[in-house]
């Protein structure tokens, strides 16, 4: 039961550094970068979608490194840049969205990898459980 509480609580903090803190530092680095400033001007939405998407968007990255599956975050990229491709014409616009989208590919790498790393070393190895169970083949580490 310990185990299972552990492995628990890493998982939360991943998410939690995933999601919620991610989107802090997306919204840090567009004020650092001044493309907060930059896009200020552009017809803001009633929602918050922006924060949602970003959100959605780290988490299926993280699943995809975590499962070491590259076509999960090329079909990601391909899908937010189809989704957007008449907005790439304006050059604030297409600064804003590369930052965020690459922020995200970063974040998500890094936080995904953290977690395995913690995970296999310390934890109880969810990644091959999920794996196994999913029945997913994943790319064996060298010993």
């Amino acid at each position: 039961m310990q185990q299972i509480l552990h492995a628990l609580a890493y998982t939360i903090a991943g998410y939690f550094l995933l999601t919620w803190f991610g989107n802090v530092l997306c919204r840090q680095i567009f004020s650092l970068t001044g493309l907060k400033d930059a896009t200020a001007s552009d017809d803001a939405p009633a929602h918050n979608a922006g924060r949602w998407i970003g959100t959605l968007e780290r988490i299926i990255l993280a699943i995809g490194v975590i499962l070491q599956r590259w076509e999960i975050l090329a079909a990601v990229i391909a899908l937010k840049t189809v989704s957007r491709f008449k907005d790439l014409d304006k050059r604030d616009f297409a600064e804003y969205f590369l930052v965020g989208s690459l922020f995200s590919i970063l974040w998500a790498m890094l936080v995904a990898g953290a977690w395995q790393a913690y995970d296999h070393s310390v934890g109880m190895d969810l990644r091959h459980r999920a794996t196994v169970l999913l029945g997913v083949e994943a790319i064996k580490p060298k010993a």
